[in-house]
């Protein structure tokens, strides 16, 4: 079986200069390598992402939603790795984030536990966004139980000051798992795709996580075999495999409500996502 990087292995990433195109602009990379060291993120059980009704009505979690499923693999002890990042094309741009494409090394001297560097994504924060990806770790900390499954899998949150490089505070970034293509347009959805996605929007609301962005940019195929990409992992709450995933967390939260309440969202809000893509 191959060796996979856990998620935990990396403590730092070096990025290294390396010219970037995008929409706007290009940008040539740092001309020193840039240092990010690996972040600790509150915990979901904090009530730092709860809704408002939660907390202005002092609603016990544990009294509307059962504990989180254990992940479905295993987390050794930190492997304490450095990987050095040379950012390339950019895959997507929102208001707060761009995500880019990137070659990932382990530096000489690293390479003695013989992991495997899946393709992995750099969500890079925009400027004065670093409290919106900040706002996602803690919700991929949260939904580790999910990682490899319905969500993608992430490798950590990193962050670095530097006031030489970056005036506008901390440059943040979560390194994730790369996924494949989104729902081609204009064209009918299988009937297995949709149930696959409806079966993310489940696994979701059983966790009482509400995906506040549920877009089309935001549901991705699993990268193919033949591409590099990791193998789905059967989901702890339904058991299925999927051949899609969610993603874009910065906005979700969670909620002290019933399942019902929450899969009556999803019910409501998937159609609507899916009725654009192929009216």
């Amino acid at each position: 079986m191959a060796n996979y990087l856990p998620i935990n292995a990396i403590s730092a990433v070096i990025i290294i200069s390396g010219e970037i195109g995008t929409p706007n602009e290009t940008w040539k990379g740092p001309s020193i390598p840039v240092v990010l060291q690996r972040q600790s993120v509150p915990s979901l059980e904090t009530g730092v992402l709860d809704d408002y009704a939660t907390k202005i009505e002092n609603r016990t979690f544990s009294d509307f939603c059962e504990p989180y499923p254990d992940p479905p693999f295993e987390i050794p002890a930190p492997a304490n790795l450095s990987l050095q990042i040379r950012l390339g094309n950019v895959l997507s741009e929102g208001k707060t984030s761009t995500v880019f494409d990137c070659e990932c090394f382990i530096p000489v001297g690293n390479e003695t536990l013989g992991y495997n560097i899946p393709p992995m994504v750099v969500k890079l924060a925009k400027q004065y966004r670093s409290e919106n990806l900040t706002k996602e770790a803690i919700m991929y900390e949260g939904m580790k139980c999910l990682q490899g499954s319905s969500i993608p899998r992430c490798y950590g949150f990193f962050q670095v000051r530097s006031l030489e490089f970056f005036d506008f505070g901390p440059m943040s970034l979560l390194l994730l798992e790369k996924l494949g293509g989104l729902l081609p347009l204009d064209k009918p959805i299988p009937d297995c795709t949709k149930s696959d996605i409806e079966g993310l929007c489940s696994d979701l609301a059983h966790l009482r996580i509400v995906h506040d962005d549920l877009q089309y940019q935001n549901i991705l195929s699993t990268l193919s075999h033949e591409q590099g990409g990791l193998p789905s992992l059967p989901s702890p709450i339904s058991g299925r495999t999927y051949g899609w995933k969610l993603a874009g967390f910065d906005g979700a939260y969670r909620t002290s409500t019933t399942l019902w309440n929450v899969q009556s969202f999803y019910n409501y809000h998937l159609p609507e996502v899916l009725e654009d893509i192929y009216p």
